[in-house]
């Protein structure tokens, strides 16, 4: 009897996040009101609270969950093309996650510059998960490894996210200083360094 009630209650936070997703894409979050949230997810306004202290919190959760899909569909992708290169392995991640907020502009709008904070603080930082798991299997088995503390591994990949997520929103929502495609040499260039 429990399972199905979890199992609604899921349906209900779900539908907020899909509803939500939707409305700040087309509208904004600043013009999306959470009685148009529930509207579009078809619960009472009270179910909302039941959930999310306000609208931010609902956004700190649909920024979580994109850059979680991005992140995990980025190493899906880079499983299928991983070289025997750590640094150019990580280059070839990277350039995903630019090509992928290339397409989908409005997701990046959404995001903004806070592409990578909500997946370190939260599996990063706890140290845990699947992304986790999956990114200290391959700095362990990198060259940095023997060189770096978990801990500075961790602020080393803290940055460069930072740096991507920050890069991507000015150069293709901004395009300051310039377009993201003659801002990835130099970006690529510093995650180089970086990583040698």
């Amino acid at each position: 009897m429990r399972e199905p009630m979890e199992s609604r209650k899921e349906q209900k936070r779900q539908s907020l996040l899909d509803a939500a997703y939707a409305l700040f894409t087309e509208k904004g979050v600043a013009k999306t009101s959470v009685d148009e949230i529930v509207r579009g997810a078809n619960v009472a306004k009270g179910t909302f609270y039941l959930y999310f202290h306000d609208k931010d919190q609902l956004l700190g959760q649909l920024v979580y969950n994109i850059s979680a899909q991005v992140l995990e569909e980025s190493y899906e992708w880079l499983d299928e093309r991983r070289t025997p290169d750590f640094v150019e392995n990580v280059l070839l991640l990277l350039d995903y996650v630019v090509e992928y907020f290339k397409r989908n502009k409005l997701v990046l709008r959404l995001v903004e510059r806070n592409f990578s904070w909500p997946m370190v603080a939260k599996q990063m930082s706890e140290r845990r998960g699947p992304l986790w798991a999956r990114l200290m299997r391959d700095l362990e088995a990198s060259p940095l490894a023997a060189r770096y503390t978990e801990d500075e591994l961790f602020k080393m990949i803290f940055v460069i996210i930072e740096m991507l997520g920050s890069v991507c929103y000015s150069s293709i929502i901004e395009g300051k200083p310039d377009t993201v495609d003659n801002m990835k040499p130099v970006l690529y260039g510093i995650v180089r360094k970086i990583l040698s």
